[in-house]
């Protein structure tokens, strides 16, 4: 029943499905990078409990779809039309509408074990240390051009100290925590 919301060119889900009667009629095509990236570790688990392999399969497409998309400098943006794959708000951070998929890729490497997880992660990483950060802390910038487009801390960047920690960073985590 969960599954049709992964009937999308993209293969990124639809943010809604009615467990009765599917994807509503007019649903809206546009996703946060955040909530399409970030469904690995569920519906992975979901699987391996149910040993229903769908559930993971159609979560890494989705993730590996918006990963395809991502910017020259490696970024992703706030929003994408899952029925286009076109960013509709091309806003990079490490906050509001992207947050969790930084957290994911590295958690969903550290539960399954999977490397190109830990490499993905990494890469996102690193794209965001050289275009996000103004230590000790981060704005959000075009995916594009990697120009400032809003230089103000949000509440849902406070995971990041805690996620470079996970990564082995623990000088610039202190460094951000401290701010």
């Amino acid at each position: 029943r969960l599954l049709p919301a992964f009937d999308t060119p993209t293969g990124i889900p639809y943010g809604t499905v009615n467990m009765r009667s599917g994807v509503a009629k007019g649903e809206t095509t546009v996703s946060s990078a955040a909530c399409a990236g970030t469904l690995l570790l569920e519906f992975a688990t979901l699987s391996r409990l149910t040993g229903d392999s769908r559930y993971e399969r159609a979560a890494k497409r989705a993730l590996l779809s918006l990963w395809a998309r991502r910017s020259k400098l490696g970024l992703v943006g706030a929003h994408i039309d899952i029925a286009s794959g076109e960013w509709t708000h091309r806003d990079s951070g490490v906050g509001t509408s992207v947050d969790s998929y930084f957290e994911y890729l590295l958690k969903a490497h550290l539960l399954f074990g999977d490397p190109e997880f830990l490499i993905m992660f990494f890469q996102a990483y690193t794209a965001a240390k050289a275009h996000l950060a103004k230590p000790p802390w981060y704005v959000d910038v075009n995916m594009d051009t990697g120009n400032l487009v809003w230089p103000v801390f949000n509440a849902l960047q406070a995971f990041w100290p805690a996620l470079e920690v996970l990564a082995g960073n623990l000088g610039d985590a202190r460094a951000t925590h401290a701010a």
